[in-house]
């Protein structure tokens, strides 16, 4: 007996029967104990105590606790029911009915059978409803079976026998998944598995996420209809950080290219964000700058100032939208800050939020009213609290900014020129009188007019019409920056001063190019080259021309003389004559 209960039945406390067992007597009774490894006590110790060497008047309290077990007889026990022996073994085969119908043999019914479940996933697959997956399985089985060469004599209880079971459609529900894949690749995209991400120890400005999002409150129009606006925003991945701009149309449109470039170039320059090291964004066509600020931005190309910063952009795959944080940031911005202010339709423009049965929320105003409501609630979101389950961790994205710039976090600006300049493909152009012409205009700079060379590299701005063109020489090298090239009046004093700089900027590089080289007289040299040459010895004759035309063993072949007029009309009567025969044999 275990001390615990001991205690309990002698009424005393488990510390006074433990010393007992330590002393070896209890009451004038030697106790017979053993001690045995288990779990608490004493180092796992435990004590058991022999019921035998108890008082008797604590041997006679545990009688009553006392139950005789008796162990059953094992032919009575045989004699229970068990389980079935086929338990877990499919004992039908598609139907009872049908199996009780068909005299197919196991291996015909088993081959029918894979056959019907094949119909039944390829027509899940397909896209087929229930009802219909039901009701052409059962044609397929009526066929099938059929074909096999059964012959029913109630065809009405046959097609009864051969309804498809719910259980057999259930069991390949999952071959849905196929359609989806095939004809909803955004649903699949939604449920398909994916990889966790974590910002710990992300810089800011590491990771920035782009995307453009049509808000969901009405504004109105200067010509009284409703509109909405369209949100351009980069996420900080790192801070929850979000930089955005707001643009809307007078009439249709969509955001461009000119319009994502700014939105960007505002962003790089400002010295809370700058520069990041990647971009991720999707493939549209707004996108289409990226293309060349993937090279332009890894600040190889001279012109840009400042430290170097490498940065790579990344493109979206397809239907990937829960991949991008940004898409996530929206619903949580619509649905957490937006839906606060007058005029917000909700996120489902086909069953937009109404106020009354039949009447669409009032607009919110102008678009000039909206911006200032916006980014009012921007800084609001910025200062509150993330979730604690989020990858902020309870704080705020301004709270988890401040942290990065104590801990010396400082972000690589560029003006807007240089963005701009960045998204430029270089084209070819030749100098002509210190300037080249691009679009129909002349573009000249300094550097142009000590500029020796004919070729010069031109990054020509892609989307925005520029103000200045960054120029590079063959080599890739920065030359300058070049603005267009005004043409003055005759009498204006500056036209003057001017064509005196140019002048005198290139005759100063022409002059340090010939300081450079040393002076060499050309005449000279080929006269000493030509001297220096060895001279040939001819080999001696082997035969000598005479003037005597008569000892000449070759004589000129003179052409022969033309004929006369009357040889030449006989010629031709001669061959109209064949011709004349020829068709009447021809003829007949």
């Amino acid at each position: 007996m275990p001390l615990n209960l001991l205690a309990k039945l002698a009424g005393i406390s488990r510390q006074a029967i433990w010393k007992a067992c330590l002393r070896g007597n209890w009451r004038g009774h030697s106790l017979e104990v053993r001690v045995i490894q288990g779990k608490g006590g004493n180092a796992g110790n435990q004590y058991l105590v022999s019921l035998t060497s108890l008082p008797p008047e604590l041997q006679l309290r545990l009688r009553p606790i006392q139950t005789p077990v008796q162990n059953p007889s094992k032919q009575i026990a045989s004699r229970g029911r068990h389980g079935r022996a086929d338990k877990g073994k499919k004992r039908v085969v598609i139907s009872r009915q049908w199996d009780a119908l068909v005299p197919f043999d196991v291996l015909t019914k088993a081959k029918i059978a894979e056959d019907l479940k094949q119909e039944i996933r390829g027509l899940l697959a397909a896209g087929a409803a229930w009802g219909h997956v039901k009701v052409l399985a059962r044609n397929f089985l009526v066929e099938t079976t059929r074909s096999w060469g059964f012959r029913p004599s109630d065809p009405a209880s046959f097609e009864q026998a051969c309804s498809i079971p719910w259980t057999l459609v259930s069991e390949e529900l999952h071959y849905r998944k196929v359609h989806q894949f095939r004809a909803n690749r955004k649903a699949y995209e939604d449920s398909r598995p994916r990889g966790r991400r974590s910002i710990e120890g992300m810089r800011p400005m590491e990771l920035v996420v782009g995307d453009v999002h049509p808000i969901d409150i009405h504004l109105t129009r200067a010509d009284g209809s409703i509109c909405t606006a369209k949100l351009i925003g980069f996420l900080d991945w790192a801070t929850g950080r979000v930089w955005c701009d707001l643009i809307a149309f007078d009439t249709r449109g969509g955001v461009n290219n000119r319009d994502v470039i700014e939105v960007f170039a505002a962003m790089v320059e400002h010295p809370a964000f700058g520069l990041p090291e990647a971009l991720y964004i999707d493939n549209g066509k707004e996108y289409g700058f990226a293309t060349y600020l993937d090279d332009a931005m890894t600040l190889t190309v001279p012109g840009f100032h400042g430290p170097g910063r490498s940065m790579r952009v990344i493109n979206a795959l397809p239907y990937n939208a829960p991949a991008k944080p940004i898409e996530r940031w929206f619903g949580d911005f619509e649905s957490r800050y937006l839906s606060t202010l007058p005029g917000w339709i909700a996120g489902n423009r086909m069953n937009k939020r109404q106020e009354a049965i039949g009447r669409t929320v009032a607009p919110y105003g102008t678009f000039d009213d909206f911006v200032p409501a916006f980014f009012g609630l921007l800084k609001a979101y910025h200062s509150v609290p993330m979730g604690k389950q989020s990858g902020l961790k309870g704080l705020s994205p301004n709270t988890t900014f401040q942290k990065h710039v104590a801990a010396g976090w400082s972000a690589i600006t560029m003006s807007r020129d240089e963005v701009r300049a960045a998204v430029a493909r270089r084209v070819e152009r030749t100098v002509i009188q210190g300037a080249i012409k691009l679009r129909g205009r002349r573009w000249t700079c300094e550097e142009l007019w000590q500029y020796a060379h004919e070729k010069v590299l031109v990054c020509e701005p892609v989307y925005p019409t520029p103000a200045e063109l960054l120029l590079l020489d063959m080599k890739g090298k920065r030359l300058g920056i070049a603005t267009p090239d005004v043409a003055l009046h005759p009498l204006d004093h500056r036209g003057t001063q001017s064509t005196a700089a140019r002048a005198k900027a290139h005759r100063d590089a022409i002059v340090e190019m010939a300081r450079s080289v040393p002076k060499i007289d050309v005449a000279a040299r080929l006269i000493t080259l030509g001297r220096a040459q060895p001279v040939v010895i001819p080999n001696q004759p082997t035969g000598k021309m005479l003037l005597d035309p008569s000892e000449r063993p070759a004589r000129i072949v003179m052409p022969k003389k033309p004929s006369s007029s009357e040889e030449r009309r006989r010629e031709q009567d001669e061959r109209i004559a064949a011709q004349m025969d020829l068709v009447k044999r021809i003829v007949g």
